[in-house]
């Protein structure tokens, strides 16, 4: 179902009312397809000890993704990526895991993981610590929204009042799943110009320009969740493929109501 700090202190502050509940019970959902280098510290508590290679769990009749032979140095290479309508983003992230040696899995992959045809989608997010050593959530400007005129009071904040980008929903609750699941070894990634999410206030997130620092920092999470990096060559440091994201410069402004 997959549709990812800055500096100066400003602080991601999204929209009400995302509450994923407890303990990996989760609402099922539909089965869509689910980065200038400085980050935000958002007064969250301490980073813990970075984790130790997930450990495969054999099910029965439970598939594995690509090319896993169920060994724990295996799935330390395996990134389960979220990500919303953005292909170029999604493509330029899943070449980037890939010069690291890593293996992006996508929301398919998972499912087939689970050996079942319809599986809950809170069965395949809660299998994936298992499958996984990290989550890479994208979140990118797909969809143009705004808070209904009719429920504005006396003041609101302009991403309130105006058209503004935001993830797609699908994107946005997986986020929330995947931070039960494993919050110690999930990336969050943003990119371009983005309604703030008050649900992940308090979280260190990456906004990704493109920077080398961007890029290295995205390394350096993926080292601390416990992933099996291999950063040792020098394509992964190249910052040309992600100069011209169409993403950086979408906007909810001017965007002409639908008919």
């Amino acid at each position: 179902m997959s549709d990812t700090s800055t500096g100066g202190g400003h602080r991601s502050d999204y929209g009400h009312g995302n509450d994923f509940g407890h303990g990996n019970n989760f609402v099922t959902g539909n089965n869509n397809t689910t980065n200038s280098g400085t980050q935000n510290f958002y007064d969250a508590p301490p980073a813990p000890a970075a984790p130790a290679p997930a450990r495969v769990r054999p099910e029965a009749g439970a598939g594995a993704g690509p090319g896993d032979d169920g060994s724990a140095a295996d799935v330390s290479r395996n990134v389960f990526v979220v990500h919303g309508r953005d292909e170029e983003v999604r493509m330029k992230m899943f070449d980037l895991l890939r010069l690291l040696d890593l293996r992006p899995l996508e929301w398919e992959d998972l499912v087939r993981a689970t050996g079942q045809t319809a599986p809950f989608l809170g069965e395949v997010v809660a299998g994936a610590p298992a499958r996984a050593q990290a989550a890479l959530v994208l979140l990118t400007p797909d969809d143009v929204v705004q808070l209904h005129p009719a429920l504005r009071g006396p003041v609101e904040p302009p991403y309130e009042t105006e058209p503004i980008c935001q993830p797609r929903p699908n994107v946005l609750i997986e986020l929330g799943m995947v931070l039960m699941a494993y919050p110690e070894r999930t990336l969050i990634v943003e990119i371009g110009e983005l309604r703030p999410v008050s649900d992940i206030g308090g979280r260190n997130v990456i906004r990704f320009d493109g920077s080398a620092a961007a890029l290295g920092k995205i390394v350096e999470r993926l080292k601390g969740a416990g992933c099996r990096v291999n950063d040792t060559g020098s394509d992964w440091r190249q910052t040309w493929p992600y100069s011209r994201l169409a993403a950086y410069g979408r906007t909810g402004r001017g965007v002409p109501p639908t008919p």
